[in-house]
């Protein structure tokens, strides 16, 4: 096997970032973790909405959102705040 012949799969993985759909994403999250994954979470990801309590919980229900929301504001993404209470 020569180098031209070799992949990292890297292309496999910038096809399963850049197709832009939950489908493709969802498919491969549930063969590599093993469990399903919510479509719907995924696809609010995708499309930069607002990230939720919700969402989190779908995606990870042992994540603790107070720190993915702190995460998730560094790295520039919206995140809802909650009610004023």
């Amino acid at each position: 096997m020569n180098a031209a012949d070799e992949s990292d799969c890297a292309d496999w993985l910038f096809d399963l970032l850049t197709d832009g759909t939950p489908d493709t994403y969802v498919a491969y999250a549930e063969d590599h973790f093993e469990r399903p994954v919510a479509r719907t979470a995924v696809a609010a990801v995708q499309s930069g909405t607002p990230l939720t309590r919700e969402t989190v919980t779908a995606l990870s229900p042992t994540a603790d959102f107070a720190a993915v929301a702190v995460r998730a504001r560094e790295l520039g993404c919206a995140v809802e705040e909650p009610p004023a209470g």
